[in-house]
């Protein structure tokens, strides 16, 4: 999601016109957060709402032909899932779910660095604390639409997050974390 105006990632960051949850549930993005801990490496899918508004006068990304005006994506930390229960409520606590119930990435800018593959700047919120995010952003044209891949990583304690502590200090969870995002963007209407 790196085009020059506003195409969302993760977290992801690490994040349509439409809504592509509104579309079949395969074409709901999808993201993966995963990190490390003192006892074995970790990973937690969830999934989220892409909202994309088409440019007037954008650079191109393929099915926009006049570019992305805006995106932002949505993820829901109740949709945040683990493996394991007890790393799912941990994790759920660290981003304060019953405050904070989000997290937003959106997209303030972008440049296409390819014809499939774009830099995407903007700014994600997390615990209330927005920082910026850049990452890179693979295109790829499907039959629901075009496909945008990336990923990005963050230190969760620049986001205010305690990084989850359980089994008095046995497992102590990596205070750094992966976002990888896979969503579809829906043809414009």
């Amino acid at each position: 999601m790196s085009p020059r105006r506003t195409i969302a990632a993760l977290t992801a960051l690490c994040c349509a016109g439409a809504c592509a949850r509104a579309q079949a549930q395969d074409s709901a993005p999808r993201f993966t957060i995963s990190g490390t801990s003192t006892v074995r490496a970790w990973s937690c899918p969830a999934q989220g709402v892409l909202k994309i508004t088409p440019g007037k006068s954008s650079p191109p990304v393929p099915g926009y032909p006049t570019g992305v005006q805006s995106a932002t994506i949505t993820v829901p930390v109740k949709a945040i899932e683990c493996e394991e229960e007890q790393m799912r409520e941990h994790l759920r606590d660290a981003l304060k779910e019953k405050t904070y119930p989000q997290i937003v990435y959106q997209l303030l800018q972008y440049t296409m660095s390819g014809p499939d593959a774009a830099r995407a700047t903007g700014k994600m919120t997390i615990n209330g604390v927005t920082k910026p995010i850049d990452f890179d952003v693979k295109l790829v044209s499907s039959a629901q639409g075009v496909r945008t891949v990336g990923e990005t990583s963050i230190d969760m304690t620049q986001f205010n997050v305690a990084p989850p502590v359980i089994w008095q200090g046995l497992l102590k969870v990596g205070k750094d974390v992966r976002i990888r995002f896979d969503a579809v963007l829906p043809p414009p209407q």
